[in-house]
């Protein structure tokens, strides 16, 4: 929920785990043991569920993820006129992570992942990888990340193959710390290198005493929406965030919780 209130432009945000999954080098980050648990309702009753935790190592730290997107009620038809039947399609990709600090800047990640698919009695799998860098310059509260996702390929549904959405993505965090209030602003460039398409992704957060955070963020390169918002709250080792993504063309609304725990 955190990543998509801040426009998924935390490329280079070591702040959450959630970030790991636009750049696996911020995994290497976080000191402590972390389980996060989302779940996402999204356009037109498409469902997402999501678990993923991550423990340090003294070679450095690991992740695990599995994720799950569920379309239901789609219609069965042979001839136009009333659907014979309804079935569904369904998605599942297992993610695994790994990312150390090489220096005591720099960090470097990877993220496996195997991709499942079927829509009705067709499947398909295959597989995917991401690569991160992390550099954290002189100037306290500065983060800059880069990361290239989805490189890999699938099998084809019956005879043609699915192209993976590959993204080389580069950013910046900046944060400044005050007395009761934090504030971050993060925003990252994405070309999407099979349909070179550009796009830019800008966030900020407000952090009032490490308890409640809220979010405002912005996506350029798309028709259906662009304004992303949210909030979160923090009680010890709980993690609560929620974010809301409004849609036109008659789409719906995205709404997304995550629970996590720093253990």
């Amino acid at each position: 929920a955190r990543v998509a209130a801040l426009a998924q432009a935390t490329v280079a945000d070591p702040l959450h785990f959630s970030s790991s999954f636009l750049n696996p080098a911020i995994l290497a980050t976080s000191p402590s043991p972390e389980i996060l648990i989302s779940h996402t309702q999204w356009v037109q009753d498409v469902r997402a569920e999501f678990l993923g935790a991550s423990a340090p190592f003294s070679f450095g730290k690991l992740g695990f993820a599995l994720s799950n997107l569920n379309i239901g009620g789609i219609e069965a038809r042979e001839i136009p006129g009333a659907p014979l039947s309804t079935f569904a399609a369904h998605s599942a990709i297992l993610q695994l992570l790994f990312a150390t600090s090489i220096t005591d800047d720099i960090s470097l990640g990877t993220n496996f992942k195997y991709i499942y698919e079927k829509i009705y009695v067709d499947e398909t799998s295959g597989y995917s990888v991401d690569l991160g860098l992390l550099y954290r310059p002189p100037l306290d509260g500065l983060f800059i990340g880069a990361s290239l996702t989805n490189t890999g390929s699938m099998s084809g549904f019956r005879t043609a193959a699915s192209d993976l959405p590959t993204s080389l993505q580069a950013g910046a965090m900046y944060r400044i710390a005050g007395e009761e209030f934090d504030i971050s602003v993060d925003g990252a460039f994405v070309h999407e290198t099979k349909t070179g398409r550009n796009r830019v992704n800008a966030a900020s957060e407000l952090d009032y005493d490490d308890t409640l955070l809220l979010r405002l963020g912005y996506q350029t390169g798309y028709e259906s929406h662009g304004i992303t918002t949210g909030l979160g709250f923090r009680y010890s080792i709980l993690n609560f965030d929620y974010s809301y993504i409004p849609w036109s063309l008659s789409l719906g609304n995205v709404h997304v919780f995550s629970i996590g725990f720093r253990l």
